[in-house]
C-alpha cells in the first residue's frame, strides 16, 4: 500500500481505529504480542491479539480525507470489519461531557463522503452495521457509561461550526459533531466491510468550553477504546 506500507497477513479481518496515534499507541499495551507493521505518515498501526483473537489497531488521522485513505487501504489489505474510536463534540442539552455515543448514522458535512456518494450513485446518510452498533452500546453500558444512540455530523472543519450550524442541526435531531465517521461508514458500504463507531463526548462544538480534560473524559475516552476492541473480536463475521 502507498500510505500503509502493510501486506496482506499484516492487517487483521477485525480492525479499530483513531483518529490519534498517539492513542493507538497506548492502546496496543492492551494487545498480546503486539508488532508495529506501519509507521509511515504517523499513521501507527500495530497488530496483536486481543482475548485471543487477531485484531488490528490502526490511525487514521484527523478528517475524512485521511479516514478514507487508511479505510480504502485497510480494506484492500483484509479488513472485514472497522470500528472507529474516538471522540466529538456535543449539540444536544442532553448530551454531556462524559457521555458516550454509538451512532447509527453520520450526515455528511464534509467533501470526501460527498465525492463517493456522487461516484457511486449512494443516496441517504451513510450508515452503520445495526450488530456492531448493538454490541458497542452492550459493551459501553457494562462498563457504566451513560449511552446515546442517534445521528450524528460529520464536519470538515474543526473550528468553523458555528453556534448556527450547530443549533440548526440540533434542532433537526443531530446529537454532536466529529470529523471521520461518514466516510469510514460510506467506504465500507462500497468496500464490503462492516463498520460502527462509538465516541466519548469531550465538550461541546461551540461555545467556550469547547474542549474538555480530565479524569472522566479520560475515563470516557479509554472505555470507549476497550469496547470497541471488546466488539471487534466478539462480533461473527460473515464467511467469504
Amino acid at each position: 500500500m502507498y500510505h500503509l506500507k502493510c501486506s496482506k497477513g499484516d492487517i487483521a479481518e477485525r480492525v479499530v481505529v483513531f483518529g490519534d496515534p498517539c492513542r493507538t499507541k497506548a492502546l496496543s499495551s492492551f494487545l498480546d504480542c503486539p508488532r508495529i507493521v506501519n509507521k509511515n505518515r504517523c499513521l501507527l498501526t500495530y497488530t496483536g491479539e486481543y482475548m485471543g483473537t487477531k485484531l488490528t489497531l490502526s490511525t487514521t488521522g484527523m478528517g475524512t480525507p485521511s479516514a478514507a485513505i487508511v479505510c480504502e487501504e485497510l480494506a484492500a489489505l483484509g479488513a472485514e470489519c472497522i470500528i472507529r474510536s474516538g471522540t466529538m463534540g456535543s449539540i444536544s442539552e442532553d448530551v454531556v461531557a462524559g457521555d458516550v455515543i454509538v451512532p447509527n448514522e453520520a450526515i455528511p458535512l464534509d467533501g470526501t463522503t460527498k465525492e463517493y456518494s456522487k461516484k457511486f450513485k449512494i443516496d441517504g446518510f451513510p450508515k452503520v452495521s445495526p450488530r456492531i452498533a448493538e454490541l458497542l452500546i452492550s459493551k459501553a453500558l457494562s462498563k457504566g457509561f451513560r449511552i446515546h444512540t442517534g445521528t450524528i455530523c460529520t464536519s470538515d472543519a474543526f473550528y468553523l461550526e458555528g453556534h448556527g450550524e450547530a443549533s440548526r442541526w440540533s434542532r433537526k435531531g443531530a446529537l454532536g459533531f466529529e470529523m471521520e465517521c461518514s466516510a469510514i461508514f460510506t467506504i465500507g458500504r462500497i468496500r464490503g466491510y462492516e463498520s460502527g463507531a462509538i465516541l466519548a463526548v469531550t465538550g461541546t462544538a461551540h461555545g467556550k468550553e469547547r474542549v474538555l480534560e480530565g479524569d472522566e473524559i479520560r475515563r470516557a475516552i479509554e472505555g470507549c477504546a476497550l469496547s470497541a476492541m471488546e466488539t471487534a473480536v466478539s462480533v461473527e463475521l460473515p464467511r467469504k
